[in-house]
């Protein structure tokens, strides 16, 4: 799991680590032996690594690809925080178990089925000056307050229902912790979120930031139309819906036109916001905020969806973005990015937040895309395991381009002779054009029919990667001629975890004969 300056989730319930024993007369008047009470606990050891080993199974069938990009300003109050957070949590189960927290069995946690979880709190999302400590506060505890609510719903009640449920309450505790426990919090945020209980996901959007489902376009004979982007927090959080105007009204106040047009409210001292909904804000939830005269006027209910995941087949990707990208990057460009970089979130997060970021009106703004690709389901997930463990362990070979960093451990490219001076962000940039060639490229190539010619084609380099390799690859690779043009030769698994690191390493496994990679980081630069 990783996040932006959010909790891991491993330290919400102490554990505790006594033992209680039973005398020997008691376990005998029972009818229990020292003999018997190993074997069930054996027995007991035995079942829950079945359940461990049927649950990593179904999560290796049910893949997603997953990453998040953040580029802007962070809180110009002096805090040098970020103004949002974000959650990438692949496991929930292990997060529940670390926790102590008993989930469901039955209904869709059937089969301990897979469960993720993927959130962004964005502080920029807020009635008053955006400010990082609201979302703070929320990256934190969302896992614990939605772990909780998850494990108290009824036995035979573990549907949509109850999970959408499970959703709203835990913006709602969030709210509460907030405006009761943290109260020198002022700022607000908003929240999107998206959990995923095996092939089912559940979202829910509260303030202006927005949780976008990508579905494929449909096909019209050999032509497919372009994907769509479905907003799933559109019908909340602005003035200009006719249920947050009812709920302003009904609590004392009143919604009206300003510059531009705008929908805006008010609270007693003077103060104007456009967002209809939200988490913390005190000074505009009345009697819970603790500040004296304020009127509820805005609230942390969530807009909550179910959706039944057609896999990597009419739903194609998840993208959570913070309120600057969402009010500013058409759902067009959404889905436009997201399939142009499928499975390659990363890069498809990137370009997003660097869309945004260009803007004018993002100047000072933090613009942020967290995007997940669903990853068309594993065949080789259910192979026996020895052969699944001599795949993993084949060697494999690999050619790159290389764009160094200032961060990187040696920033200095021995191809040119120089120092290396750009950014990260320059460097994601520069590789994610060069990407975008070796997709359109890929697409033009006809490989033979035979599986192995069709792999040997594959490995000789394309015209398109010897011209980028030699104009932009800061590897002494690229100097290498002909078909060895950036070639890093065979390496074993071992190998690519010792020299690139894990993130490269995972990266080269999931790739077949002749695919491209997403960007990937090691201390020698972005690859």
């Amino acid at each position: 799991m990783s996040g932006c300056g959010g909790s891991s989730g491993q330290n919400f319930c102490a554990s505790n680590a006594g033992f209680s024993g039973t005398p020997l007369w008691k376990l005998k008047q029972q009818g229990q032996t020292p003999q018997q009470m190993l074997q069930k606990q054996e027995e007991a050891r035995q079942k829950e690594a079945l359940e461990q080993q049927e649950a990593e199974a179904a999560a290796d069938v049910l893949r997603v690809a997953v990453d998040a990009v953040s580029l802007g300003s962070f809180d110009a109050s002096g805090s040098e925080k970020p103004l949002v957070r974000h959650l990438i949590v692949k496991d929930l189960r292990k997060v529940a178990a670390r926790s102590q927290i008993q989930l469901p069995t039955g209904g869709f946690f059937e089969n301990r089925a897979p469960l993720q979880l993927f959130a962004l709190f964005d502080g920029q999302s807020c009635a008053g000056r955006p400010g990082p400590f609201t979302a703070e506060v929320c990256g934190k505890q969302l896992i614990p307050k939605l772990l909780r609510n998850m494990s108290v719903i009824p036995q035979g009640y573990e549907n949509a229902t109850f999970l959408k449920a499970c959703l709203k309450k835990a913006f709602e505790d969030l709210d509460k912790e907030v405006l009761r426990g943290h109260q020198g919090v002022q700022d607000g945020c908003g929240g999107a979120v998206a959990l995923l209980v095996g092939e089912k996901l559940f979202t829910a959007v509260c303030g202006q930031c927005e949780l976008h489902l990508i579905e494929a376009g449909a096909r019209k004979g050999s032509r497919q139309e372009p994907s769509k982007a479905i907003a799933m927090g559109c019908h909340q959080g602005s003035w200009s819906l006719p249920d947050d105007t009812k709920f302003c009204k009904d609590n004392g106040g009143m919604v009206f036109p300003g510059e531009g047009g705008k929908l805006l409210t008010s609270n007693p001292s003077g103060a104007v916001t456009a967002v209809s909904r939200s988490i913390g804000d005190r000074a505009w939830k009345g009697s819970m905020g603790g500040v004296p005269g304020s009127l509820k006027l805005l609230r942390s209910v969530p807009e909550t969806r179910f959706t039944e995941v057609s896999w990597a087949d009419k739903h194609l990707a998840v993208v959570l973005s913070s309120a600057p990208v969402a009010r500013n990057i058409s759902c067009d460009d959404l889905a436009s990015v997201a399939s142009e970089f499928e499975s390659k979130p990363r890069a498809a997060s990137g370009e997003i937040a660097a869309k945004s970021a260009a803007l004018p009106q993002n100047a000072i703004a933090q613009c942020t895309a967290l995007v997940l690709h669903f990853v068309p389901k594993n065949e080789k997930a259910s192979e026996p395991a020895a052969k699944k463990q001599k795949r993993e362990a084949e060697s494999v070979r690999l050619r790159h381009i290389v764009v160094k960093h200032m961060e990187c451990g040696q920033p200095f490219d021995p191809v040119r002779n120089q120092p290396v001076t750009r950014s990260v962000q320059e460097a994601e940039h520069i590789l994610r054009n060069a990407l975008r060639e070796l997709i359109q490229e890929a697409k033009t190539l006809k490989l033979p029919a035979s599986g192995k010619k069709a792999s040997t084609a594959a490995l000789q380099p394309t015209p398109k990667f010897t011209a980028l390799c030699k104009e932009i690859s800061e590897c002494t690779t690229s100097q290498k001629g002909g078909g060895m043009m950036g070639d890093l030769g065979w390496l074993q698994p071992d190998q690519l975890h010792r020299q690139f690191g894990p993130a490269f390493a995972e990266a080269a496994k999931n790739l077949g004969p002749g695919q491209w990679s997403d960007l990937a980081t090691t201390e020698m630069g972005i690859h």
